[in-house]
């Protein structure tokens, strides 16, 4: 209603003296940092990619037997990403080889073999666990990631993060409506697919279409993520290219979210 001047002057005026003027800032990455990062000191920190934060052992990839065994062994701490990922933090330089041979006892460093896009996903768990959703997310992006991934390669963007989000309902819990692809759940197999959020969460993204199918939605995205391959300038997100080449509006605040 006032605007930014009057913002900050009032903030000026509680804290007694000017504030400094406002200096330039740009994110260089976005999302989680893989694989063994080195931190303060004589510390390491390895993060792992976990596909919507499910950690339970599921066939061969023993997931949670592998996170007992080196919690047994760890010296420092775990922490939950906003990404649904775990950093095992904090990693001693005299444990590192011990934690190091567990990763690999348990093939837990395939983490950067994924598409970007999967490693850019994100569920909440919808059905049959929470009682508001009205289609499953979970359990189904799995499947769709993996036909999509198949597109992904295929058209040579294997590599490049797109931010995907999948929910049961409009509530929108893994923040579907920041992403640069999302898909809201409207019935039983049924989603709203929205494109053109900001790669780093800068703007919101658009309605394209209503109602899509899981085949659906492969045959919408597959078109799009060619023409994205062959036609995006340097460095253009895809979020930012499906504006430019008009297939939604750009959102520019949140008024704007339903035109």
């Amino acid at each position: 209603e006032r605007g930014l001047d009057w913002l900050k002057g009032e903030v000026e005026r509680r804290l007694g003296h000017p504030l400094a003027p406002a200096r330039p800032f740009g994110f260089e990455s976005n999302g989680d940092r893989f694989g063994w990062v080195k931190g303060v000191g004589d510390t390491w920190h390895f993060t792992l990619f976990i596909l919507s934060g499910r950690i339970r052992d599921h066939g061969e990839r023993k997931l949670l037997t592998a996170l007992r065994e080196i919690a047994q062994a760890h010296d420092g701490d775990f922490r939950l990403t906003g990404n649904q990922n775990l950093v095992i933090a904090n990693v001693s330089k005299a444990n590192k080889r011990q934690i190091d041979g567990l990763l690999d006892r348990y093939h837990l460093k395939d983490g950067l073999e994924h598409t970007g896009l999967r490693l850019a996903s994100m569920a909440c768990v919808a059905l049959p666990t929470c009682n508001l959703a009205m289609a499953d997310a979970e359990r189904y992006l799995p499947t769709l990631l993996d036909r999509l991934d198949a597109v992904m390669r295929a058209a040579g963007l294997a590599k490049d993060a797109i931010v995907i989000r999948m929910t049961g309902c409009p509530n929108g819990c893994a923040r579907p409506y920041l992403a640069e692809i999302a898909l809201v759940g409207k019935n039983l197999g049924k989603y709203n697919l929205y494109l053109g959020g900001g790669f780093v969460g800068d703007r919101l993204n658009k309605l394209y279409r209503e109602n899509v199918s899981g085949d659906d939605i492969v045959a919408m995205l597959e078109p799009i993520l060619q023409r994205y391959a062959r036609e995006r300038n340097a460095g253009e997100h895809f979020g930012d290219f499906v504006i430019r080449t008009g297939y939604v509006k750009a959102t520019r605040q949140g008024k704007d979210f339903h035109d």
